[in-house]
């Protein structure tokens, strides 16, 4: 064999063998960049799995307490506290009107000198309770209530027919304020003097 039959073949196992060698070099480092890639995904999606819940927990564990503790109360007011549970939904109406005025006569299925006591809340929580209703009939109800003392009646505040010393408004509780933005509110249908209104639980 000639020497340049000999230099062309050696020449052409040269380029074989570096083609062989660039190929698994090429093959190796896509297989590399695959496992990385998929390791920092996974441990990405494990960090936020463990993290996330870990940090919004509070929060959520909160509303939900706020919303069982709100619909607690709407029932007691709405199913017992306020009436008889042997006419649930139907309020006493000087039982209403006491628990309104910040009073606990002995006949009322309630007891404390303010309302978070008589609804058997901490101080920490805020609460209101308010009863509305549309009892004039006009478009833009239903209205926060009172009771009438002098005509015995319930009235709407926004009628003017709640400004006596006999009346009582149908509120009690902290004020809602602006800052609380987070509050929740339970809401019941029951009968008050024969009239259709609403209880509003809020609580923040």
């Amino acid at each position: 064999m000639s020497d340049e039959a000999r230099t062309s073949r050696g020449a052409e196992s040269a380029s074989e063998t570096r083609v062989v060698r660039t190929g698994s070099a090429g093959r190796g480092q896509t297989t590399l960049d695959f496992a990385i890639g998929t390791s920092l995904f996974l441990g990405i999606v494990l960090l936020v799995f463990l993290f996330v819940p870990g940090a919004l927990d509070p929060f959520t564990e909160g509303a939900q307490a706020e919303t069982v503790t709100a619909d607690r109360v709407a029932d007691d007011l709405a199913y017992g506290l306020l009436g008889s549970p042997q006419e649930p939904g139907v309020l006493d109406r000087e039982c209403a009107v006491a628990f309104f005025a910040n009073e606990s006569p002995g006949e009322c299925r309630f007891e404390g000198a303010t309302t978070h006591e008589r609804l058997g809340l901490t101080d920490r929580r805020g609460v209101n309770v308010t009863v509305r209703g549309n009892v004039s009939g006009a478009p833009d109800g239903p209205n926060r209530l009172c009771w009438n003392g002098g005509d015995a009646r319930l009235a709407e505040t926004d009628d003017g027919d709640c400004g006596s010393s006999d009346d009582v408004t149908l509120a009690a509780g902290d004020p809602l304020t602006q800052t609380d933005a987070s509050s929740v509110t339970a809401v019941r249908t029951v009968s008050l003097f024969r009239t259709d209104v609403t209880i509003l639980v809020e609580m923040w």
